[in-house]
């Protein structure tokens, strides 16, 4: 029997202990910067996908903003506590009618996960959901910068678990891809983490071609100016155009 994806196995339990410097309160500065930039509208109703535990998605709801979240992680979701605030669903196939959304966002490097076709589908199914002239926030991995301050193999100690991460690109596939270690109490756990790198004018493309216009792309949550060669993050604002079909 095939192993199953590595999406399907990387955000257990042992997720939120490799990530947990990534705290609610930083998910709820990062949505104030977004509100503060105009990239994140005061527009409802708002669908946070891959929302993992939430940190972000209660971050939007305490703000005012009726929103809701996808995630595959039913670990994540129960952690979250988002019982009636977030559903189980693959972002490939979203559970909701056509233009149901004024906003979707993709935070955290939540975008990437499948091959090309698979991640235009994704983003198909953005605009579908989307409402005409509807938004996009994506968050994403600036290749650059990022590949050429790739750390290759770290080690930490989280608590009683001792952790070793060994990064790599993946030149062929286009993808960053971390094998993580994780042992603890004399058990070792594996998995992997792999990201599809989209080039900004690569991305732009893929957008468009799931009827979404780039609008905007900033260097972070704050709306800075984005650097080609310099921002390590890419972030998207993009709009849906015409009617939404599905």
């Amino acid at each position: 029997m095939p192993d199953a994806p590595w999406f399907e196995r990387a955000f257990g339990p042992e997720y939120l202990l490799l990530y947990a410097h990534r705290s609610a309160e930083e998910g709820a500065a990062q949505v104030q910067n977004l509100l503060h930039a105009g990239l994140l509208e005061r527009s409802s109703p708002v669908l946070d996908l891959g929302c993992g535990a939430g940190r972000h998605l209660h971050a939007m709801r305490a703000a005012g903003l009726g929103a809701w979240g996808l995630d595959l992680s039913m670990a994540l979701l129960a952690r979250g506590s988002l019982v009636g605030a977030a559903v189980r669903g693959d972002m490939r196939r979203l559970p909701w009618r056509s233009g149901a959304f004024a906003c979707v966002t993709s935070l955290f490097t939540s975008f990437g996960y499948f091959e090309d076709a698979e991640n235009l589908a994704v983003l198909r199914e953005v605009r579908r959901v989307l409402r005409p002239g509807g938004a996009l926030l994506l968050d994403h991995i600036n290749p650059g910068p990022t590949l050429a301050k790739l750390v290759p193999q770290s080690r930490e100690t989280l608590g009683e678990a001792v952790v070793t991460s060994r990064r790599r690109h993946d030149a062929l596939g286009r993808r960053v891809v971390k094998d993580v270690e994780l042992t603890r109490n004399g058990s070792v756990q594996r998995w992997q983490e792999s990201v599809r790198l989209y080039e900004p004018e690569e991305l732009d493309r893929l957008l468009q071609s799931a009827g979404l216009e780039v609008e905007r792309r900033c260097a972070d949550f704050a709306g800075s100016v984005f650097d080609p060669q310099e921002s390590p993050r890419q972030l998207v604002k993009a709009r849906a155009r015409g009617l939404a079909r599905g």
